[in-house]
């Protein structure tokens, strides 16, 4: 997804740098917007492919987790109602993404900056409650795991905590920069919001990505149950 992501915004500054760059204001700006970026044609080609080829699995891989975490046997108090709001969250952000995907800014302004705006949220919100479920579900484990073990689920925490703290200030970063091109037209500060919403989109792949490998020594089959693939284990 990085690479569709990456190659979206360099094709926009090859083929489309006038276009995509240009705001109201009229200053100089050096980088698009992801939403200037995919809005234009062929970016707009290549994000569209990538959010087609990747909805699907990422809407299956929320239900994975969503039944792995909700079935630990996990007594603290509103471990499963976390859980609940973690599963709502990301399906918020998965089902947002293809919506502001499918429908540009050119396409209807109103309705993608409703569909990033959820996006944006029901993103973070899943991110801050991952993280309170993945510590709460891993408790459990601190007395009966080796001391590796320990150590390697401490840092599956301490990196989603990074991504997740790194998005947050990312994205209120952007937003400032977003204001401050609106109300004082200073040119570059608006390419100063394009690259604060890049590290925005960054982090939340890779926090993402971070999840995924915590099943990474499973073999997940559609339509069946997951099992894991060290079996002799």
């Amino acid at each position: 997804m990085l690479v569709g992501f990456g190659l979206s915004i360099m094709l926009a500054i090859i083929f489309r740098f006038e276009e995509t760059t240009y705001t109201h204001c009229r200053v100089a700006n050096y980088f698009p917007s992801t939403s200037a970026a995919i809005a234009t044609t062929p970016s707009a080609y290549v994000w569209r492919l990538v959010i087609c080829l990747c909805s699907l699995p990422r809407l299956l891989f929320v239900l994975y987790c969503y039944h792995f975490y909700i079935n630990v046997s996990c007594q603290l108090r509103y471990y499963r109602g976390l859980c609940h709001l973690c599963f709502i969250a990301e399906m918020l952000e998965n089902l947002s993404l293809i919506g502001l995907s499918c429908i540009s800014s050119d396409d209807n302004y109103d309705i993608h900056e409703i569909l990033f705006i959820s996006f944006q949220v029901g993103a973070m919100l899943h991110m801050i409650l991952m993280c309170i479920v993945f510590k709460m579900a891993t408790t459990r484990y601190d007395d009966v795991r080796s001391d590796t073990g320990i150590f390697k689920r401490k840092g599956a925490l301490q990196r989603k905590m990074f991504f997740c703290v790194m998005n947050i200030l990312a994205f209120l970063i952007s937003i400032y920069f977003f204001f401050r091109h609106q109300n004082r037209c200073e040119p570059g500060v608006y390419s100063l919001f394009a690259i604060f919403e890049y590290l925005v989109v960054l982090t939340n792949v890779l926090f993402h990505e971070d999840t995924w490998k915590d099943f990474s020594n499973r073999c997940i089959i559609y339509g069946g149950r997951a099992h894991n693939k060290l079996m002799t284990e």
